[in-house]
């Protein structure tokens, strides 16, 4: 025990000079860090984006193989190359560490798009695959029509698909072109060039393939598999593609007019940039009236942003040449039809907005035709609209620096209270939200204008107060078409039952309101008024408090009845809707 405490006590022996260099040379080294659970988000995230866009890319081409797996073994053995490429880039996608690689990946996912995507719309391009709505029909008919030299504004296509073509409260359908013609311009250029292709649907193709790479382009690295998914990894483009939708052939410039946007003008001069965007936009306006309601967002915006930053007189300046070179793009492209027919042309363009074409749609108008069936105050719907535009502009003008990016969203909402309210409007413009996602930020907004009254708002409460004030008229509209009751009363003379097959239809029709009806009559067993039937028997107009029987003829000459028949009486001046369900 006490040997032990004296071991214990006595201090170890110091060891030799050389063994004591010896152990300070075989010292550990200063210790690693240890690997952290935390990953790199923004690789992780690039990589995420990455592997998303080639699920979009994957999803649904089966479909396109199955289509070419017996007519075109070539275009099938392409798209299973093309499976392969995408099967390796996942891959490497989430094992690479290094974001140079995930961006040449991002270009092969690309490159992979616009391959299987040139692939789909070939046969439509070449005239194999018809085009089957009426829009793409109408700007094929108007295509061919300027490359033999005759003036579409002047002209008429009844012979088309007769349940295709919009239908119309007055009983009428729209058989004529009703848009800009730029994009039917371009289109002529190709069909005279390859006259056994279809040169607007080209035109088209050209189109969605230019707005997906430059969006890749303008966008930063990581969020540049976001251009792949948006625009060629999602099915809805390609299938607008194939249709010819002039909406779609005015997408490259409209991202080109709102890249950057904000940068225009900021230092009192446009440059070569604000020239390009203000010369893309005066092209938008001129091949569809989408444009025109994100350039009225833009103009406010740009006056409003320029305003703060420089001299009055500058931001007129800028302001007035921006406007003066997208006009001049505009009138330039109409020029021919100015000249030769201008009232043909000022009714086609603005023929969409003017005329009264039956509901349909995926917004609120739906309350009143698909829930309750029907009403008697639709005109009150185009008033909201105009309302809704005139609300959206004052937020948006007096919250600029917090909705200033929202400016390629914000003109959509106003189709949300139109009697068509296709969800077309938004999702043709949806890249549109990524360019705006990728080329502005919330500081481009921090400098811009604010109007005196405002800095003496005090409080949260009432400027919130305010802005719901603005958009109490066009929801008081709303609540007008909906709650006015439809006006006719109808009933069927003879009973009708699911599976019965009807050659004429005779109605008792009476009219509840207090003001004359003209009613034009239609059997549906969608969602679509797509042709109207025949009044044989009774009169053209029915008197406020009056009754009337009518005897109806199907557009064909039958017509099956099913569980979800209706029957629909629209009229114009004012425009109404009384639904029967058979």
């Amino acid at each position: 025990m006490q040997t032990q405490q004296r071991d214990e006590a006595t201090p170890p022996r110091s060891a030799p000079p050389q063994q004591r260099a010896s152990d300070h040379d075989s010292l550990p080294a200063a210790p690693e860090p240890q690997p952290t659970d935390r990953p790199d988000l923004r690789h992780w995230l690039h990589s995420g984006l990455t592997v998303a866009a080639i699920m979009g890319l994957a999803v649904g081409t089966r479909a396109l193989w199955n289509s070419y797996a017996v007519t075109r073994p070539g275009f099938a053995v392409t798209i299973s190359v093309c499976y392969l490429v995408m099967l390796v880039a996942a891959v490497l996608a989430l094992c690479v560490r290094s974001a140079t690689a995930l961006v040449r990946i991002d270009v092969i996912v690309l490159g992979t798009a616009v391959l299987l995507k040139s692939i789909a719309v070939w046969p439509s391009v070449t005239g194999e695959r018809e085009i089957v709505v009426d829009e793409g029909m109408l700007m094929d008919a108007a295509t061919r029509a300027l490359a033999a030299g005759h003036n579409p504004y002047l002209m008429s296509w009844p012979q088309i698909d007769p349940s295709l073509p919009t239908r119309l409260m007055d009983g009428g359908a729209a058989f004529d072109f009703a848009y800009p013609p730029f994009g039917i311009e371009l289109g002529a250029v190709l069909q005279r060039v390859f006259p056994s292709c279809v040169g607007i649907t080209a035109v088209a193709t050209l189109a969605l393939l230019a707005s997906a790479i430059f969006i890749f382009c303008v966008a930063p690295a990581p969020l540049r598999p976001l251009a792949t998914l948006s625009v060629l990894g999602l099915g809805t483009l390609t299938s607008y593609t194939q249709n010819a939708y002039p909406s779609l052939i005015a997408l490259p410039f409209l991202c080109v007019a709102v890249w950057k946007w904000t940068s225009i003008g900021r230092d009192g001069q446009l440059g070569r940039g604000g020239v390009l965007r203000a010369g893309a936009l005066g092209l938008a306006l001129a091949t569809h009236q989408l444009g025109w309601f994100l350039a009225v967002f833009l103009v406010v915006g740009l006056a409003l942003l320029r305003w703060g930053e420089l001299s009055g007189r500058a931001a007129v300046g800028v302001l007035l040449r921006y406007a003066a070179i997208a006009a001049a793009a505009f009138f330039a492209t109409s020029l021919p039809f100015l000249i030769t027919a201008p009232g043909a042309w000022l009714t086609g363009i603005t023929e969409p907005l003017t005329q009264h074409a039956v509901p349909h749609g995926q917004g609120i108008m739906g309350i009143s035709y698909y829930l309750i069936g029907g009403g008697g105050a639709l005109d009150f719907y185009g008033h909201a609209s105009l309302l809704l535009l005139l609300a959206l502009l004052i937020a948006y003008a007096v919250h600029l620096p917090w909705l200033g990016r929202a400016a390629v969203v914000l003109p959509w909402l106003l189709f949300a209270v139109s009697t068509r309210s296709q969800d077309g409007y938004f999702l043709l413009t949806m890249p549109l939200w990524i360019v705006g996602l990728c080329t502005t930020t919330a500081d481009d907004f921090r400098g811009a204008y604010r109007f005196p009254a405002l800095r003496k708002v005090r409080g949260r409460t009432i400027g919130v107060l305010a802005t719901v004030a603005l958009f109490i008229p066009a929801a008081a509209c709303v609540i007008v078409a909906v709650a006015v009751p439809q006006p006719l009363a109808m009933r069927v003379a003879a009973d009708v039952a699911p599976g019965q097959t009807v050659r004429s239809l005779t109605v008792e029709v009476t009219n509840r309101s207090s003001h004359a009806i003209t009613p034009n009559f239609a059997l549906t067993a969608g969602v679509d008024i797509t042709q109207f039937w025949s009044v044989t028997v009774g009169p053209g107009t029915i008197p406020a408090h009056g009754t009337a029987l009518y005897t109806l003829i199907p557009p064909a000459n039958s017509w099956t009845i099913t569980e979800t028949t209706f029957l629909r009486a629209v009229s114009d001046r004012p425009q109404t809707l009384s639904s029967l369900r058979l």
